[in-house]
């Protein structure tokens, strides 16, 4: 190698940080001095535990280090420091009865060997070749960096660029998809679908460049259109476009003023096309969705259907019995309204048994009572009504009555209650309240008439937002304190990710329906079962089997281990009037 100029060298590596690990001060302070002709920033370590805790805590270019020294050795150390990275350059500094450990150093991938007393020539090469290292790496890391932000700025301009539509300037078809996938699955959107009629004919008579005067024109009288409406809007393909907004539940009558609105705008306001120097009238076909789910895809179908049947707008329905999505959700909004008015929002229970087959604990199901044209009364489950009390948001006010009629009406039945709640519950400050009021009046009721075993259950669906159960623990301590039992409902049938169910630590696991339904003809839902009871007894956690509808079902579960059982074949679910004649039944008995 030809001479190296220490000045050059100096000027290299003087900005490096250097840990230096040796055990024997004398030789420590030789070296350093000899280390400090060339670097600045130098790190003394007196063994390698020392060493070791020094580099744990800030980030180094170069390590020297003996080998044989007290509570770790230099290759100890250096094992560790290679597991942690692979970049920082490592050099022993030996003694020459020490050459033995060479093959375990190379192993460790060590970059350079030297020996005591240190020779400045060797020194001065093996620190030529290490610095040349650093430095390339440190400019590939670099350029690796300023690749990584020149990627980043081309894909934020890109993206930009794709929320805009280059033509009209209003959002393009990506930016919509975009906002859909970020709508609040709570609100309800409303999308309005406009097609220009006769656009091909346009094109056809007056060229492209007309047309897209036309397609320009109608973006701008439809972007103040937008603002002044509340909507947002965007071009979904050549002559279609987008108004979108999203609500807190269904305003028919807004919607229909705004249809109103577009018709009257387009009528006022022809669009002057330059290429043809004069202007044309426009209309358009709206088709409407009111859905959370491909509300586009249904905007289109409505909007086909009102072109097929002549018509200006038409609005996206389905169902069995042929009623509007809308007109089922204007029904259920009233009726939810009226029914809370008159108190017709009532609880069924169905019991739950231990394995001696004795009642121990209710749980509280939602129902509707309605009356029909006969004055015979309905019973209405949520499998009707929910999804439109969520969405017209009433879902709260349902839960809040349902969760106080049940506990008046179970605080003086002598056995526990189980309450469906989710994480909309939970986050409603006010039905927390009251709930932790109602847990700890129904606990202190029941001690002092000598049942302090009865309890308010609180059942979590397992697959409602798993990846906010850590929120969801927190929450629930309050509830534990006032004396409640938490049980997982609906278990097996998501994540059932064991992991979340050690940090809720609920005192009861209610294993899901499908696994238990056909339990006696299925194998995997058996296996399933039986390692859902092994790992529940392993936390000293209570398993409960939904859906236990025969004797075959019930003998498997038993025998599994199951420790309580709910389904019809202890009971269907009942109004409070049929479990007090059944309680008086048995007196009798």
């Amino acid at each position: 190698m030809a001479d190296i100029d220490i000045g050059t060298l100096r000027a290299h590596s003087k900005e490096l940080h250097i840990l230096y690990v040796e055990d024997n001060a004398e030789v420590r302070e030789q070296t350093q001095k000899m280390l400090a002709n060339f670097f600045d920033h130098i790190t003394i370590a007196v063994d390698g535990q020392d060493g070791w805790e020094k580099f744990s805590q800030q980030k180094f270019d170069i390590v020297f280090t003996d080998i044989n020294m007290p509570n770790m050795n230099g290759l100890q150390m250096l094992e560790k420091i290679r597991e942690e990275d692979i970049e920082t350059t490592c050099i022993i500094i030996s003694a020459h009865d020490e050459i033995t450990h060479f093959t375990q150093s190379i192993t460790l991938g060590i970059d350079g060997y030297l020996l005591k007393p240190i020779s400045i020539r060797p020194f001065m090469n093996l620190l030529y070749k290490s610095v040349k290292k650093i430095q390339l790496h440190k400019t590939q890391e670099q350029y690796q960096q300023k690749l990584e932000r020149e990627v980043h700025e081309r894909t934020e301009a890109l993206e930009k660029k794709l929320l805009l539509d280059d033509l009209t300037g209003a959002g393009s078809r990506y930016a919509f998809r975009e906002e859909l996938a970020t709508c609040n699955p709570d609100n309800t959107p409303i999308l309005l679908l406009l097609n220009i009629d006769g656009f091909a004919i346009y094109n056809e008579l007056y060229g492209i460049e007309a047309g897209n005067e036309i397609l320009t024109g109608f973006a701008a009288l439809f972007k103040k259109f937008a603002h002044t409406h509340g909507y947002s809007l965007y071009r979904i393909s050549g002559d279609e476009f987008a108004l979108y907004r999203t609500s807190n539940g269904i305003d028919t009558a807004y919607c229909e003023k705004t249809v109103e609105d577009i018709f009257a705008l387009l009528e006022t306001n022809p669009i002057y096309v330059e290429k043809i120097g004069e202007s044309v009238n426009l209309s358009v076909t709206v088709g409407i969705s009111f859905h959370n789910e491909s509300p586009l895809e249904k905007a289109d179908i409505a909007m086909k259907n009102a072109k097929k049947s002549s018509k200006k707008f038409s609005t996206y329905h389905q169902g069995m019995d042929n009623k509007t999505d809308l007109e089922k959700t204007l029904y259920w909004r009233r009726e939810i309204q009226q029914a809370l008015l008159e108190d017709r929002v009532i609880p069924f229970f169905q019991p739950i048994v231990n394995r001696e087959g004795t009642i121990t604990k209710y749980e509280a199901l939602m129902r509707i009572k309605q009356y029909d044209e006969n004055n015979q009364i309905k019973i209405v489950s949520p499998f009707e009504f929910l999804d439109i009390a969520i969405k017209t948001k009433q879902y709260d006010a349902l839960s809040f009555r349902l969760i106080q009629t049940a506990i008046n009406f179970m605080k003086t039945k002598g056995v526990s209650l189980s309450l469906n709640i989710n994480l909309s519950d939970i986050s409603n400050h006010n039905l927390v309240d009251m709930l932790r009021e109602e847990i700890t009046s129904f606990h202190k009721f029941n001690q002092a008439n000598g049942t302090p075993d009865n309890h308010i259950i609180l059942e979590i669906l397992e697959n409602d937002n798993i990846e906010h159960y850590h929120l969801l623990s927190r929450k629930l301590v309050q509830f534990k304190q006032a004396s409640a039992k938490i049980a997982i409902d609906d278990f097996g049938s998501g994540y059932s990710n064991f992991s979340h169910i050690i940090g809720i630590s609920p005192q009861y696991l209610k294993i899901d329906a499908s696994l238990i339904k056909d339990i006696d003809k299925n194998r995997k839902s058996y296996e399933m079962v039986k390692a859902i009871v092994q790992f529940a007894k392993s936390l000293n956690i209570k398993t409960i089997a939904e859906f236990v509808s025969s004797e075959e079902i019930f003998d498997i579960t038993y025998k599994i281990g199951v420790d309580e059982f709910q389904g019809y074949y202890f009971g269907k679910p009942m109004p409070i009037e049929e479990i007090e004649a059944k309680a008086v039944a048995d007196i009798a008995l």
